[in-house]
């Protein structure tokens, strides 16, 4: 029993795709201009193989992608604005999407890519072949990375760092607001208590004014600590719903 199970794990008896980790990405078959169909095809092959080793990317394969397309009719959409590019995402069931046309004029091979993101905006660039056929990929990488760049978990990433901090402004504003209030409250208390009475002082003499002149200190002391951490609040309550309105969508 154990030598069929052995045989079975080795062969890989996960499902395809099941260890791909990342952000799905499906490259529509690229369109040639003034370019035979090989020469079309062997440049794609070249940026396929740069987006596959792009890091935080699951490339789906070409034959799923044609299979798909075949199923839509065979033909891709000419869609002119983000809305219609984003009913094509989910047609396709992915969230990017990347279409590239080869221009061969001049004697010289240009790829025009396409990146779309699921709300349908558009990023372009564009690159020359190397005559060199070793160069093309990383011509290729080096042309998607810019398009790549601050999008999928980078960019997930970064908001999730960023946008804990407003709200931990605005609670400790929140926080030195309420110690602010309360601070000023007992200062009223302690100015109230001084101005009416003895400010609970007894005795006479050297003693009663000892005790007095504390009580002063302690109500200015009071007083300060209200209006500073007043101040304070503000300021981070301020900056927290700054930033707050700065990240939103």
């Amino acid at each position: 029993m154990l030598l069929p199970l052995a045989l079975m794990l080795s062969l890989g008896a996960m499902p395809p795709g099941a260890v791909c980790v990342g952000e799905r990405l499906v490259l529509v078959p690229f369109d040639s201009v003034a370019l035979p169909r090989p020469e079309g095809r062997h440049t794609e092959e070249a940026v396929r193989r740069a987006v596959a080793r792009t890091p935080g990317i699951c490339l789906e394969p070409r034959k799923e992608t044609v299979e798909r397309l075949v199923a839509l009719g065979g033909k891709q959409r000419a869609c002119a604005d983000d809305a219609c590019r984003a009913e094509e995402l989910k047609a396709y069931g992915t969230k990017w999407l990347l279409h590239g046309r080869v221009l061969g004029l001049g004697g010289q091979r240009t790829v025009a890519l396409t990146l779309v993101g699921a709300d349908g905006h558009e990023a372009r660039s564009t690159f020359s072949v190397p005559t060199l056929e070793a160069g093309a990929e990383e011509a290729a990488a080096k042309a998607f990375g810019s398009l790549w760049q601050g999008r999928g978990p980078q960019r997930e990433a970064a908001e999730k760092t960023l946008r804990p901090l407003p709200m931990v402004l605005l609670g400790t504003g929140a926080a030195a607001l309420v110690a602010g209030v309360g601070f000023g409250m007992a200062a009223r208390a302690t100015e109230k208590r001084l101005s009416e009475g003895n400010g609970g002082c007894e005795g006479e003499g050297e003693t009663f004014r000892r005790c007095f002149a504390d009580g002063l200190r302690r109500g200015e002391r009071q007083s300060l600590a209200a209006n500073g951490l007043l101040g304070a609040g503000a300021l981070l309550g301020a900056g927290g719903t700054l930033l707050l309105v700065w990240e939103l969508p």
